[in-house]
């Protein structure tokens, strides 16, 4: 494959059982499937999928409810219809079995998917995995995932603005902009009454939230690496997760709060590739 097409990134939708699920890829190769944390979309991953695009066909898919996949009827409420959806996806796209890497609300779908459809995963990577069940952590994404209400003089735009740290000095406006319209897109409570004061931007909070992790990570079998940074709060979890899981490894890396890729394109993906090339994995 020659280099231009390994980071040509193509967009697209499949038509699930619920809607269109959008998506983007680039590469080709065995396929790796990215699922995103909230309120993200596919899109988050364009500057980051074409490092692996020489070796795999990164398809990044948006979670059903968010950017411009269709919002289902009725709402999800549980991870495994989140899981599901996954599925879809691949069916649309002809693929039977991927590696499957989940960042924070898309790591409890991965994990998920891996416990619930073990035939469709190959290689799995779970990036800031937590388990969100005790009533305590749900108040707390209650409070950070909610729904505000528009405003005549515009008010709510710049109250969603701060709230995606473009007031921030330094901040990265090309990138604050790109994650203030993923918020915007979902700010809205029209048919989400279920989420209660989230909106549909709590949809995957709410699901992660009344699903206790630790019951579904002893039925993974597929092999697993476990991502927390070094300045996670969530990786005080990290070495319980890599013992809980039958075939797992751990890495740290370093990180201003939360890991993601965005943060450090080259080093997530030197070990992503690193993992999933490992022949004694």
């Amino acid at each position: 494959m020659g280099a231009a097409a390994a980071t040509r990134v193509r967009r697209g939708f499949v038509h699930g059982p619920d809607g269109n699920i959008e998506y983007m890829e680039v590469g080709a190769g065995p396929p790796l499937v990215l699922l995103h944390g909230t309120p993200m979309s596919a899109m988050s991953y364009r500057h980051v999928a074409p490092l692996l695009g020489d070796a795999f066909r990164v398809v990044a898919m948006t979670t059903v409810g968010y950017g411009q996949s269709d919002r289902p009827e009725p709402p999800y409420t549980t991870l495994e219809e989140f899981a599901r959806s996954v599925t879809w996806l691949m069916d649309g796209l002809g693929i039977e079995r991927a590696h499957v890497d989940g960042n924070r609300t898309g790591s409890e779908f991965a994990a998920t998917l891996a416990a619930e459809y073990p035939e469709r995963v190959d290689r799995l990577i779970l990036e800031e995995i937590f388990n969100w069940s005790p009533p305590h952590r749900r108040e707390a994404h209650e409070r950070l995932h909610r729904y505000i209400e528009p405003r005549s003089d515009g008010g709510h735009l710049l109250e969603l603005w701060r709230k995606v740290g473009g007031d921030r000095e330094g901040a990265d406006l090309a990138r604050v902009s790109e994650h203030f319209m993923d918020n915007l897109i979902v700010n809205s409570n029209e048919g989400a009454a279920v989420y209660g004061g989230m909106g549909w931007e709590g949809a995957g909070p709410y699901a992660m939230t009344r699903h206790d992790i630790w019951e579904t990570i002893p039925r993974i079998a597929a092999p697993t690496l476990v991502i927390h940074g070094t300045g996670s709060q969530l990786g005080r979890s990290h070495e319980k997760f890599v013992a809980t899981l039958s075939n797992a490894r751990g890495v740290r890396l370093p990180s201003v709060g939360n890991f993601y890729a965005q943060q450090a394109p080259e080093l997530w993906a030197r070990e992503v590739r690193a993992f999933l090339t490992d022949p004694d994995v």
